[in-house]
């Protein structure tokens, strides 16, 4: 099957055309791997390999921001050629969309954040951001959760009572340290949310998946991509 769109319903093994733009869709706020800028620029560790993406694989690529529990629906329906922003790659995942090679490792210890002497996950109300690996692991325990479509929403319901956790990507990042500090939020329990690492979505059967494992391929052989893994995360 490939999606409808403007490559995604390209025949199988079309050279793909420098005209055509590539509509790649993200999620904004997700330092360090993706997120918008003072000036209002799209920026991170994957805008980075992106780029380097199109710039090798000959690609004219048209950046278009959306929340997070829209990339992969709204690549499956051929509104994003691609997509990409800290996306984890599991099973169920691979069983919607087809995905690059992976090029980022993740840690699979997650945390839930709330104030000291919050219950615990199996007695606790959860948030978490709608879409996310986080919230599938959630609903396959069978705990308690409600779900928003963006992060700060997630963690505005601890901060305002209605929810008594939070359970997302927090541990590693720098730009909710000081929310946290300033509302009395620590990290409370861990869970373990394991998956195949960090790549870029398309549709199934979408033949630009060749060119973007290829220009990965390249980017790894001559040290770009661990270049830029050192820039943002290191």
């Amino acid at each position: 099957m490939t999606c409808a769109g403007t490559i995604a319903g390209a025949v199988a093994g079309l050279v793909l055309a420098a005209s055509e733009p590539v509509i790649v869709g993200t999620d904004g706020p997700f330092p360090a791997y993706i997120h918008v800028d003072e000036a209002g620029t799209i920026t991170g560790f994957e805008r980075d390999v992106m780029d380097q993406v199109c710039d090798r694989a000959a690609l004219r690529c048209d950046w278009r921001l959306a929340n997070f529990d829209r990339l992969i629906p709204g690549v499956m329906a051929g509104e994003f050629d691609v997509v990409l922003g800290g996306i984890a790659v599991n099973d169920d995942r691979r069983a919607l969309v087809d995905f690059t090679q992976s090029y980022h490792g993740t840690d699979p210890q997650e945390w839930y954040v709330g104030r000291p002497g919050a219950p615990e996950p199996a007695r606790a109300l959860t948030a978490v951001q709608s879409g996310t690996v986080h919230e599938a692991h959630l609903r396959k325990l069978g705990l308690r959760f409600t779900a928003y479509r963006t992060e700060p929403e997630v963690l505005a319901a601890v901060a305002e009572g209605r929810a008594d956790l939070a359970l997302g990507p927090f541990e590693t990042r720098a730009d909710i340290a000081a929310f946290l500090d300033a509302e009395g939020m620590d990290y409370l329990y861990s869970d373990l949310i394991p998956d195949d690492g960090v790549a870029m979505a398309v549709c199934k059967g979408n033949p630009l998946l060749d060119s973007l494992n290829a220009a990965l391929d390249a980017m790894r052989a001559d040290g770009t991509l661990a270049a830029l893994e050192t820039r943002w995360f290191e």
